[in-house]
């Protein structure tokens, strides 16, 4: 039975829970929190509130990470205090050959010290926060120039330990952004878009929710993502990902990583 494992069961985990309980795609959803109860409690909310929206994903709760072993795809959610690294290991040993999607903005180090360390592989673990992050902008930007957020087509990039807009790879109604758009328009837009930095538990929800969904079932469309390329060595950078049927991550030919990168 196809299941999905999440650790942490903060808000940000909750929403990434039920989002994954409301799109169907996984058979069971497993939240995780070593805080007693807290997983299991939010677990049967979630489950609950599945006759009014429609939906009938299985949502347990635990505080043993064991119940993540043998998970298709396991999920970082809100961070463990006082060591992620060593959660986010014990969360990859029960699962081994699963990707682990790292949901939350503040995941940088923490993946970058996973790799270093040896204990996870970096074709294992991705970051989401990315793809948030560009959903946030594509919103932003929209609004700002009275369009669909569907016209507006958006690259970020690492800024400062943040998310920014990389304007030389985003579009806006067919017309590159840099057109567009004034420089001092973009300044403002960047203002407000680093005012907005991190992005709220239901947007990093939704985009980790999708990266999950790709990790395990495959998609078409590529995602912005982290992706610790350098052993570690650095925060992880920002590519552009497909994710194959399996857990198969693949840098994308329009990959926002550095253009070095991108060439190799």
């Amino acid at each position: 039975m196809p299941f999905v494992a999440i650790l942490g069961a903060g808000p940000l985990g909750g929403a990434l829970a039920y989002a994954l309980a409301n799109r169907g795609r996984f058979d069971e959803v497993r939240l995780i929190d070593p805080e007693k109860t807290l997983g299991a409690g939010k677990a049967l909310d979630i489950l609950q509130s599945g006759p009014v929206d429609g939906y009938s994903t299985r949502v347990t709760g635990s505080s043993s990470l064991d119940a993540a072993t043998g998970a298709w795809v396991t999920l970082l959610a809100d961070p463990i205090q006082p060591d992620p690294l060593k959660h986010l290991t014990e969360l990859h040993r029960r699962s081994a050959g699963a990707i682990v999607v790292c949901a939350d903005a503040s995941h940088q180090l923490v993946m970058a010290r996973a790799v270093a360390t040896g204990a996870v592989p970096p074709d294992r673990i991705v970051g989401s926060a990315p793809a948030a992050a560009a959903a946030g902008a594509q919103a932003v930007i929209a609004l700002s120039v009275d369009l669909s957020p569907s016209a507006v087509q958006v690259a970020v990039r690492n800024h400062e330990g943040q998310c920014a807009v990389d304007w030389e790879r985003t579009a806006i109604d067919g017309v590159p952004a840099e057109v567009y758009l004034r420089r001092e328009q973009q300044t403002t837009i960047d203002l407000r878009l680093a005012a907005l930095w991190p992005p709220g538990p239901l947007t990093l929800a939704a985009a980790a929710a999708r990266m999950a969904e790709a990790a395990w079932f495959g998609a078409r469309r590529s995602y912005p993502a982290w992706w610790v390329t350098d052993g570690g060595t650095a925060p992880p950078a920002v590519h552009m990902l497909r994710l194959a049927p399996n857990g198969q991550v693949r840098a994308s030919a329009a990959s926002m990583a550095p253009r070095s990168f991108a060439g190799r």
